[in-house]
């Protein structure tokens, strides 16, 4: 008889724990696990690539504002929102959860996925799964998003069974904050197959053959640093140029830097891409310019895609980031100048490196019998 499974996530908007979420639900062996997507709030573009074989499954109006930041919220979400922070702060919410538990779900789990900390641990936590497993994305020593209710995760951490973060750093974090002792570390699963067929196909950019042609994906967030790559382009821009994938709050601010340092128009700045990878395989070198991170997926892609990375010091890219296909430089704008400025006449190194990234495996295999093993012991 195959176990019922149930994976909890707030929403499904586009970003890394939805995209990360999705290809997991697309690996997971079907024959073995009978599997249901719980959505808390229902909305988001990823929705539509939702694997076939997964029974998706609606929030109540509870959690209607449960993924939106309270100084978004307006009108009658924003007294969902406040409802909410008052379950929240009182613990309420414990037999809340209970209650709207009994309207969303139909049937008894085996085992309970929280797909994003925070609220869904909580979802999770005081549910009656007979196991129950959180999943960590976010290096909570950079970021903690459960500040507010510290005492409350706490509580319901304590009902966890096994939490599993995406990388060494990413564990040691949550340990360290949380306290918890049941961890592990398991790294994310990527669509290798995926990534590879969509990099090949048509290219939307022209390179510079006489130049070393970088390119970044990136939200235009503060986490990303995507200021850092404009002031290093206008100091190299004799040896480089820069292609920027991405959109966000920090749009106009980003342009208006760019133009302030005169290379605004040296800049290919690409939006958003549904298909980004051909044009990372089209480039000599990936950068990535992030002040933090879990474990970045982009990096991973970018060398599926044959091309090398250059990272910060983040969560994560000590697990994937070795001297065969890229570079690590401490968390600094000085520092990725550095190593740009050294690299600035070695196309040529680059090209053997992408050349040598044609053998490139990322072991899925190894990694999904990990969260299989976690499931059945």
């Amino acid at each position: 008889m195959k176990k019922k499974i149930l994976f909890v996530n707030d929403e499904m908007t586009m970003g890394g724990v939805a995209r990360i979420l999705n290809t997991f639900l697309k690996m997971i062996d079907k024959e073995k696990y009978e599997v249901d997507l719980l959505v808390l709030h229902k909305r988001g573009e990823l929705l539509a690539e939702i694997p076939d074989g997964i029974n998706v499954i609606g929030g109540s109006d509870f959690f209607n504002a449960i993924d939106i930041p309270l100084k978004q919220c307006k009108g009658n979400i924003l007294l969902s929102k406040l409802r909410l922070l008052f379950y929240m702060k009182t613990g309420l919410i414990k037999n809340k959860i209970a209650k709207e538990r009994k309207k969303i779900l139909n049937k008894h789990y085996d085992i309970e996925f929280s797909a994003k900390e925070g609220f869904c641990t909580i979802f999770t936590g005081y549910g009656d799964s007979d196991k129950k497993v959180n999943w960590v994305q976010v290096d909570y020593k950079e970021s903690n998003y459960s500040s507010n209710h510290m005492g409350l995760v706490k509580d319901a951490l304590s009902h966890i069974d096994m939490n599993i973060a995406c990388s060494e750093k990413v564990m040691e974090s949550y340990k360290e904050l949380f306290g918890v002792k049941r961890i592990c570390v398991i790294h994310n699963l990527v669509d290798e197959e995926r990534i590879r067929n969509l990099s090949l196909q048509a290219k939307t950019i022209e390179t510079e053959d006489k130049k070393i042609n970088l390119i970044t994906v990136a939200r235009f967030h503060r986490q990303k640093a995507v200021d850092r790559l404009i002031n290093i382009q206008a100091k190299l821009k004799d040896y480089y140029s820069l292609i920027i994938i991405g959109d966000g709050e920090l749009r106009e601010e980003l342009y208006e830097l760019a133009k302030s340092k005169g290379v605004y128009d040296d800049i290919k700045w690409l939006g958003i891409r549904s298909n980004p990878y051909p044009d990372v395989r089209e480039c000599d070198l990936f950068v990535m310019s992030s002040l933090y991170e879990g474990y970045p997926t982009m990096t991973v892609e970018s060398l599926i895609s044959d091309t090398p990375v250059l990272t910060t010091r983040v969560a994560g890219v000590n697990e994937q980031i070795n001297d065969t296909n890229g570079w690590i430089v401490e968390n600094s704008e000085e520092a990725l100048y550095e190593k740009l400025n050294e690299l600035k006449n070695s196309k040529d190194l680059l090209r053997q490196m992408k050349n040598d990234l044609f053998n490139y495996h990322y072991d899925n295999e190894s990694i999904l019998n990990r969260y299989y093993e976690i499931f059945e012991n």
